[in-house]
């Protein structure tokens, strides 16, 4: 999985990907990094591959657990780490009432 596959898959979330505005479109360059680094990290440490599949598990969770602050718990630790790593570095954007 590259950086191409992953912008492809989380732009297929989005109807028309130039209409969003630059907050979206940083909390989608924040999920892409983040996605990639661990990735690299996985395969480096524990030669194990993170596939499209597991991504599309994890993004399929991330909404609901933003919006409720509740984690899910995964049978898939793959999963269930992609989705805290991006929960971690989403937590450093400013909230709701702030600028973008």
């Amino acid at each position: 999985m590259d950086k191409t596959e992953l912008e492809t898959l989380f732009s297929s979330i989005m109807d028309e990907p130039k209409t969003f505005h630059e907050g979206a479109r940083r909390i989608f360059d924040i999920l892409i990094r983040v996605t990639l680094e661990y990735r690299d990290q996985m395969l480096a440490s524990r030669d194990i591959v993170v596939t499209v599949e597991d991504v599309q598990t994890s993004l399929s969770w991330l909404v609901p657990c933003l919006a409720t602050g509740n984690i899910p718990k995964m049978e898939n630790p793959v999963c269930m780490a992609l989705l805290e790593r991006w929960l971690d570095a989403l937590k450093s954007l400013p909230n709701k009432h702030d600028k973008f």
